[in-house]
């Protein structure tokens, strides 16, 4: 898997075709690989003799290799021209996942070590695991080197073994290895080379069966000569205090060694040198040697005039053989010149551009080899070169240097630098610039283009670097070196001359309907729509329009870059109104190539490099930095280029391009907010700044710090006026503010102005979405769209603008269309082609041979790093920088992105009744359920100014009458829709921290109790920018309102103003689930702080316009209260009937009595006639 994971490498480096069937193959490979281990372990699984640990693992194993499998077969079906890269690098995961399985947890059996020894003493080892000579009569369980013949590297035991002192190699040992249990001894020379024979020891009775033989003969062997073609090294490690490196090359193979010359001061040497290794004597059969020839090893050094040689890396390769019958010819002869990796330990200190080929001496001896074919005019003495058919083929190449100047060097022996010049070398020829005449006065070169021409390689993979050398020019002669800088690929300065069918590619293409009519067409919908509703609606609307802002914008352009991408982007911005930024998530360098698209910044080294692999060790050895450029062509070159009108012989190919004398600029930072800042007090918070730094100027915003913040909105504008290019270094630092002590820097980022500024991308100030002249997208750029485009017009050499009627534009043959009206502040409509200029604008990239993205209107992120903790990101800041030269005419004021002041409100919450309110208490005489109910209310944040209605005392049904008011003060930032509070931490606190917290209402309904905690019953939450619309009567409110909250219609208070309904309390049950356990009909009225001045309310039902006395049922007073009318209440309710039937026969009993009293009398007299 590795080797083929190096193929498809190898194959993208080289840019062959079809890397993606090489991957697809490695992974097919590896998804059967899986399949078979978990085969195999499904057999293994119950095997006697397994401890825990090893059932557990192999259980581990089978799980991962089986899902390996499945995305190995997953990912092959992927597996694309243009997804290798990204398909590649998750299959490297799987050889890290791999590898990290192959390793034993738990070692059952010890290492295997190899002692060199001396007079007694330990001087050398090697250790070889003992899993990889491990025998097994299943192959795909044997180790990778059991049985085989294997070059072994001994080194230096104990502390002498680490660090750059251990990575020399003390010997070479060829060995044969096995390690197998006993009953298994008799295959222990199965892997053994063809040829050899045995010499065993003397048999005794005590011996056992196949023993070891003390030593293996092998009566014939093979002669063979090694050709090692040195051509070049690249990106050596700097093993000098200059920052250079004197090396050579001493290359091993078998019994002998041979090195190269040393180069003096390079860090890319090119020895172009055959080493010829004769008469070398190889035992095995010669088929095994042509398949698997012994490796090569070749390490570098650096020599110093005084002491050792020091080590610089080694790299080992295999030599192609040809044996005596067969012919020296293509495909494999001659061989072909490879790069290989050359490790310092465990880092990479460069490559190593070599050939090997191992030759065999047959019956006729040396004169039957191929021929050496080699220069006859070499002045190198005894020195071979590399012979014709394996060196490059050469062209002549001219390549043109642009000097623009030099930056921060640092001092050299404790002098400044005064008088620097650059020198460039590539294979041998060079150029040097004119030494700049005073570095403090003006950092830049007075002729800016030279060039050279050289014979390079024609492939462009072997082109030898290109070496940058800055040195000083000191009194008496002396030249001192500055640092120096090693450009490994030349292929991106290589020019390719334009294609000349691109230019009326787009000639008859449909004119470009832009994205401004659609933001017109978007706006005509929107106010046709709004004709149809109510007047009031549109006040609204209105409103809202006059009150955008800068923030408004650059609120929206997030959101917009959460929700969606590309076009969905532009459609959103047209539905929502307003004109959206481009918030970049990371540096504008990144998103624009470092703005090198055409000069160029090359760091410069001094120093000896570090042996740990991190970039933190290189960043300390930079002492400045060169900018400028090269080009390099093939000669001749096309007369056609150099007749082109305006050619000026002295440039070059660098046409066009700006001078470098100092220029006036007036630099505009604006410094929006800052993010995830390190906390730099103990409280684990930050009391931040902001401090702009250009040259010597500083801006210090210390007394505006934000108190206990790691997310500080700054909202800051700063002018500062600068002189590229000596003050073009941008520094924006963030400190922590401290009452005593000086004040902590968190973290800071620097910008490079002056790369910006002369970029084709015009970074200078950001093209906006529209052309507007007033309001909160008015246009900021002192250059009006139509100016620059004629501009850009003039200096690409191109053809127009010609505006013509309907809204159309053309330039260089593209026709582009726009809107051709734009509103003034009084909403009069007048003709203007600024729209159709910032059409053509908006697509620069899409205009032939001169068009690129021109930077729009942004807001940048930067990282904060601080100089002690590199690497490691202290918080972002997100700004960005407007630069207007001072010979132009003058920008308007900075537009103001000052953070919002919150807006003062008043939300007054009236709580009506309450409905099926849950009964949680029982009657001490009756056993009746019942509940003492009160209501709760705050906003979020507010808790400790929480709200309560009275009692509605012995509710039986779960209804309460309130007629109570809350009255919730608070300050709203609209933008953000947070409520913004500030307070004090702690009786300690300097001063008070602001906090913004969504605008939330709780509600709460309790049972209330004299003589123990009150019983809390049920809550809701509404957020008050999307809460569900409340429910017109308590049959029709449901805890849907609360679950399906997603569903439902939701409104905002902030728009809406007043809304009244019933809305659900609910609370969790002992299952965890929602239940339903009140209703409560509320109204809420939102008012701003001068309505609220105007019409004041009480708290409760107090004055000024006070509540109505709710209606409530007898049953809701105590017994301590009115006794006899809860004592009449009770019985009357419970036993009202029973009281009925009692007094109905009382009655009845009555009238019986009265009836049997009076009827004797009655009748006696009714008998005598009384």
């Amino acid at each position: 898997m590795e080797e083929g994971l190096n193929d498809v490498q190898e194959i993208i480096k080289t840019e062959t075709a079809y890397p993606e069937r090489r991957l697809r193959g490695v992974l097919e490979e590896l998804s059967t690989g899986c399949n078979r281990f978990v085969t195999l372990a499904n057999k293994d699984q119950n095997q006697a003799g397994r401890t825990k640990l090893d059932k557990e693992r192999l259980k581990s194993c089978m799980r991962e290799m089986e899902s390996m499998g499945q995305q190995a077969k997953l990912i092959r079906s992927q597996v694309k021209r243009n997804t290798v890269r990204d398909k590649l690098k998750m299959v490297q995961n799987f050889l890290h996942r791999l590898r990290f399985l192959a390793d034993e947890p738990q070692h059952s059996i010890p290492d295997v070590f190899v002692w060199m020894m001396s007079n007694n003493k330990r001087i050398a080892y090697a250790r070889i695991p003992s899993k990889d000579i491990l025998y097994s009569i299943v192959d795909e369980e044997t180790g990778k080197d059991c049985g085989k013949v294997k070059a072994v590297f001994l080194r230096l035991p104990g502390k002498k073994g680490f660090g750059p002192a251990g990575w020399t190699v003390q010997a070479k040992m060829e060995m044969y290895l096995w390690l197998g249990l006993n009953k298994q001894r008799k295959d222990f020379l199965s892997g053994l080379p063809n040829g050899f024979e045995e010499n065993k020891a003397p048999r005794t009775g005590s011996c056992l069966q196949s023993l070891p033989p003390i030593s293996l003969v092998y009566n014939m062997k093979q002669v063979f000569q090694l050709r090692a073609h040195m051509y070049q090294a690249r990106s050596l490690f700097a093993a000098d205090s200059s920052g250079l490196s004197d090396p050579f090359a001493r290359v091993f193979f078998s019994t002998h060694s041979q090195v190269t010359e040393v180069l003096s001061e390079t860090l890319c040497p090119t020895w172009d040198q055959l080493l010829v290794f004769d008469d070398v004597e190889l035992f095995g059969e010669a088929g095994e040697l042509r398949d698997d020839p012994p490796i090569i090893v070749v390490e570098v050094y650096d020599q110093d005039t005084v002491g050792k040689a020091e080590f610089i890396g080694r790299t080992f390769a295999k030599p192609i053989t040809k044996m005596c019958d067969e012919h020296y010819g293509p495909p494999r002869f001659p061989p072909q010149l490879e790069y290989y990796q050359i490790y310092r330990g465990n880092s990479t200190a460069g490559d190593l551009l070599a050939a090997f080929e191992l030759l065999q001496i047959g019956q006729g001896g040396r004169a039957e080899l191929p021929a050496i074919n080699g220069p006859t005019d070499s002045d190198r003495g005894p020195i071979l070169p590399v012979p014709m058919g394996i060196r490059p083929v050469l062209s002549r190449y001219r390549i043109e240097v642009l000097f623009w100047g030099l930056r921060d060097l640092k001092r050299v022996n404790l002098a400044q630098v005064d008088r620097p010049r650059v020198d460039i070398e590539c294979a041998g020829r060079g150029v040097q610039s004119a030494p700049i005449v005073n570095f403090k006065k003006n950092p830049n070169f007075s002729t800016l283009v030279k060039w050279f021409e050289v014979d390079l390689p024609e492939n462009e993979l072997l082109h030898p670097p290109l070496n940058i050398r800055v040195v000083d020019c000191r009194a008496f002669g002396r030249y001192t070196l500055v640092g120096s800088h090693a450009v490994t690929s030349l292929r991106r300065f290589i020019y390719s001359p334009p294609d000349k069918t691109q230019n009326n590619w787009a000639s008859t293409g449909r004119p470009t309907h832009t994205m401004q009519d659609a933001f017109l067409e978007a706006k005509e919908e929107k106010k046709k729509k709004k004709k149809k509703k109510k007047g009031e609606v549109e006040e609204d609307d209105e409103t809202d329009e006059r009150m955008l802002d800068w923030w408004s914008k650059y609120f929206a352009s997030i959101e917009t870059l959460m929700e969606v991408r590309h076009l969905l982007y532009c459609f959103l911005f047209c539905l929502v109104g307003i004109w959206l930024y481009s918030v970049y998530n990371k540096e504008l360098e990144a998103e624009y190539d470092n703005f090198e698209d055409w000069l160029h910044t090359f760091n410069l080294y001094r120093g000896k490099a570090g042996d740990d692999d991190e970039a933190a060790l290189d960043d300390d050895r930079i002492v400045g930095r060169f900018k400028g450029s090269m080009c390099m062509y093939k000669l001749p070159l096309s007369e056609e280029f150099t007749r082109e009108a305006g050619f000026d012989p002295n440039m070059g190919m660098f046409q066009s391009i700006p001078h470098n004398d100092p220029i006036n600029v007036l630099v505009r930072v604006f410094v929006v907010r800052a993010t995830d800042l390190h906390p730099a007090d103990v409280n684990g918070k930050a009391d931040p700044y902001v401090v702009i730094k250009l040259g010597k100027s500083e801006l210090k915003d210390k007394e505006n710090y934000i108190s206990k913040q790691l997310n500080p909105v700054f909202g800051k504008a700063f002018d500062m006026e600068a002189t590229f290019p000596m003050e073009s270094m941008l520094t924006v630092s963030v400190y922590d503010w401290d009452l005593v002590g000086t004040d902590d820097l968190i973290g800071e980022t620097k910008i490079d102005l002056e790369n910006r500024y002369y970029s084709k991308h015009r970074a200078t100030c950001g093209i906006a979405n529209n052309y507007s002249v007033h309001g909160y997208n008015m246009w900021r750029d002192p250059m009006k769209p139509s100016q620059i485009l004629a501009k850009l017009c003039k200096e690409g050499k191109l053809d127009g603008p010609h505006y013509g009627p309907g809204g159309r534009v053309k330039v260089a043959n593209r026709i582009f269309m726009g809107a051709t009206e734009i509103e003034d502040e009084t909403g009069l409509k007048k003709q203007t082609d600024e729209h159709l200029a910032l059409t053509v604008l908006k697509h620069w990239e899409e205009i032939p041979r001169v068009g690129c993205k021109l930077i729009p209107e942004h807001v940048e992120t930067r990282p904060l790093l601080h100089p002690e903790k590199p690497g490691i990101e202290q918080g972002r800041i997100e700004m960005w920088v407007d630069m207007f030269p001072m010979d132009m005419p003058a920008p308007g004021p900075a537009i103001d992105i000052s953070p919002r002041k919150p807006k003062k409100y008043e939300l007054r919450v009236v709580i009506w009744n309450t409905d099926e309110v849950i009964l949680e208490d029982d009657d001490y005489f009756t056993g009746e359920k019942s509940s003492d109910i009160f209501v709760r209310g705050w906003l979020k944040g507010q808790q400790e100014d929480k709200q309560d209605t009275d009692v509605h005392y012995h509710s039986l049904t779960g209804e309460g009458n309130f007629n109570w008011r809350f009255v919730f003060p608070f300050d709203y930032l609209i933008a953000e829709e947070k409520i913004v509070i500030s307070k004090k931490e702690s009786m300690f606190s300097w001063d008070e921290t602001e906090y913004k917290i969504p605008a939330r209402l709780t509600l709460q309904v309790w049972d209330a109790d004299h003589f123990s905690a009150d019983d809390f019953l049920g809550a809701i939450e509404l957020d008050l920018n999307r809460f569900p619309r409340g429910a017109k009567t308590a049959k029709q409110c449901s805890i849907g309102m609360v679950q399906n909250e997603a569903e439902l219609t939701c409104i905002s208070i902030f728009k809406q103003k007043r809304v009244k309904g019933w809305w659900p309390f609910v609370a969790r049950d002992e299952n965890d689930e929602m239940e339903l356990t009140g209703k409560v009909e509320a109204e809420l009225h939102l008012m701003s702080a001068e309505e609220a001045e105007k019409s004041p309310v009480g708290l409760g039902r107090n004055e000024p316009d006070p509540l109505e006395k709710p209606n409530r049922p007898d049953t809701s007073l105590m017994w301590f209260v009115n006794p006899l009318k809860s004592i009449r209440y009770f019985i009357w309710h419970n036993y009202r009937w029973l009281i009925l039937k009692a007094l109905g026969l009382l009655l009845l009993l009555l009238l019986l009595g009265l009836f049997l009293y009076s009827f004797p009398g009655y009748l006696v007299k009714k008998m005598l006639g009384a």
